[in-house]
């Protein structure tokens, strides 16, 4: 009877060891998966901070043009758009004008208009 028990047991084991080798492989299909996922995760929140980067330059980046006047129901030229971020985030009206290329009295009247 022990010698039933010893077989069964050895039995039991080889076919645990066998199963054992086909389990890591779907682990493993599992992990690249994920690696894959990682990957290109990366690439994508790589791409997202280059666009933002490039957007944030363009708002940084002061025009030393005279601003046109803004079209009636039309967009902000990037002067006004300019103009009207500084003044939003508090900086004085000289800095706002240095920054931009106008005078402090062009300033004044662009964030005026800006403002209606």
């Amino acid at each position: 009877m022990v010698e039933y028990a010893m077989i069964a047991l050895a039995a039991l084991s080889i076919l645990l060891l066998i199963v054992s080798f086909f389990a890591k492989d779907e682990l493993k299909r599992l992990e690249e998966q994920i690696d894959q996922l990682t990957v290109s995760l990366a690439q994508e929140t790589y791409q997202m901070k280059k666009r933002l980067q490039v957007i944030e330059e363009e708002l940084l980046i002061p025009e030393r043009r005279r601003p046109a006047s803004p079209r009636r129901g039309g967009a902000l030229s990037p002067t006004d758009r300019r103009v009207l971020f500084l003044h939003k985030q508090g900086f004085p009206l000289d800095e706002i004008a240095q920054e931009t290329g106008l005078t402090i009295s062009e300033v004044e009247r662009a964030i005026r208009r800006l403002q209606r």
